[in-house]
């Protein structure tokens, strides 16, 4: 295996997507892409100074899930790590940055932080292992 993608969103669950990673990346010199998908969104009623306030808080969230993230790589010996941050919808988003980084397997965590907004939406490893052209590793 040359390329994996781990997705992250800084859950205990995630954290175990990350571990899986570092046991893939260790036994084969793997390329490691970590993604944070950072949710775009800005509620009805509020104007653009708001919505701009709101992103650049969420994207200094992401900062610090992916430098938890890569840190636990680090410390685990992996050099060959690429940080990915993007805006939009998570499992679309990792679709899409797996296809475009040509991975060769993508890990996903069971469930993230979303709680009753995964309940409503639908799970984000499910669309991932629906979209997805290569394989899916789910961690529970």
């Amino acid at each position: 295996m040359k390329k994996v993608l781990v997705a992250t969103d800084g859950s205990d669950e995630s954290m175990k997507a990350i571990d899986r990673a570092v046991k893939i990346a260790k036994s084969s010199d793997t390329e490691v892409v970590v993604v944070n998908v950072a949710e775009d969104f800005c509620p009805v009623g509020l104007v653009e100074v708001d919505c701009d306030t709101i992103r650049e808080l969420v994207l200094k969230e992401s900062k610090g899930i992916m430098q938890t993230a890569v840190s636990k790589l680090k410390e685990a010996g992996i050099k060959n790590i690429k940080e990915v941050i993007e805006f939009g919808s998570p499992a679309e988003t990792i679709v899409e940055v797996a296809d475009r980084e040509k991975v060769d397997e993508i890990i996903v965590a069971s469930r993230g932080r979303h709680g009753v907004k995964k309940l409503l939406m639908g799970s984000v490893a499910a669309r991932v292992l629906e979209w997805a052209k290569c394989p899916v590793v789910v961690v529970k």
